[in-house]
């Protein structure tokens, strides 16, 4: 891990890793916060308060000095609050002004500079994986949190962390262009499935597609990144 004293990074808080251990199972929700001393295995990192160890597996970097452009898609947290998330660029810049992508009804924002990393490549941290059990034909969303070899860490359902082999999972695209009529596929639940898009909303990135639940078509609104064109082979 590439990071020094005083680097803005995102990480599981330290009380919700010992929760977590204590219980075997958790929710890991994401903060920002700033590296002390970097480690070899763990890092030592400054919370709002108190300064904590955190394993490296856990942390995201953000790279400083970062511009985006308008259409891009970064990784960030939410500036009014906190968690791991993704926003779609409506005006460029080094601060650019974002449309939150990850949670509804989350509005748009302006990123203080220094607080993202521009997603522009697969098995990046921060973007989304479609990954499957090995006895499972079904695809469920995942955010990539780590790799490592032949295996990633990723973070699914009510952000529970899982380590799994990278061959089990293929990359969600997020540069993409739907439009309405296409057929994509969509986790609404956190299992992909059949949808038909309804519109597009390219200027904030989203589209809102048709699905069928318990029978009936449900109309929901989905961010790019979070979507597939196609299922993996």
């Amino acid at each position: 891990m590439n990071v020094k004293a005083g680097d803005t990074v995102l990480a599981p808080s330290r009380s919700m890793i010992d929760d977590a251990i204590k219980s075997g199972s958790g929710t890991y929700i994401f903060y920002n916060s700033t590296v002390v001393e970097p480690g070899a295995k763990a890092s030592k990192l400054k919370e709002i308060i108190d300064t904590v160890t955190i394993p490296n597996a856990l942390i995201v970097p953000i790279k400083a000095g970062q511009t985006a452009k308008t259409g891009d898609i970064v990784l960030t947290w939410w500036q009014s609050g906190s968690g791991l998330q993704r926003a779609y660029v409506i005006e460029g810049g080094a601060t650019p002004k974002v449309a939150y992508l990850d949670g509804k009804n989350m509005g748009t924002e302006t990123l203080k500079a220094d607080s993202f990393n521009v997603l522009s490549a697969d098995w990046q941290q921060g973007t989304t994986v479609a990954c499957k059990d090995r006895d499972s034909t079904d695809y469920k969303q995942a955010t990539l949190i780590n790799s490592s070899g032949s295996m990633v860490m990723i973070s699914g359902w009510a952000g529970s962390l899982t380590t799994i082999d990278k061959s089990q999972c293929a990359p969600v695209p997020f540069k993409v262009s739907p439009k309405a009529g296409d057929t994509v596929y969509v986790a609404p639940f956190g299992t992909f499935q059949k949808a038909t898009v309804s519109s597009v909303d390219a200027a904030n990135g989203k589209i809102k597609a048709k699905y069928d639940f318990a029978g009936s078509s449900t109309e929901e609104e989905f961010s790019f990144g979070n979507f597939l064109m196609t299922l993996p082979n």
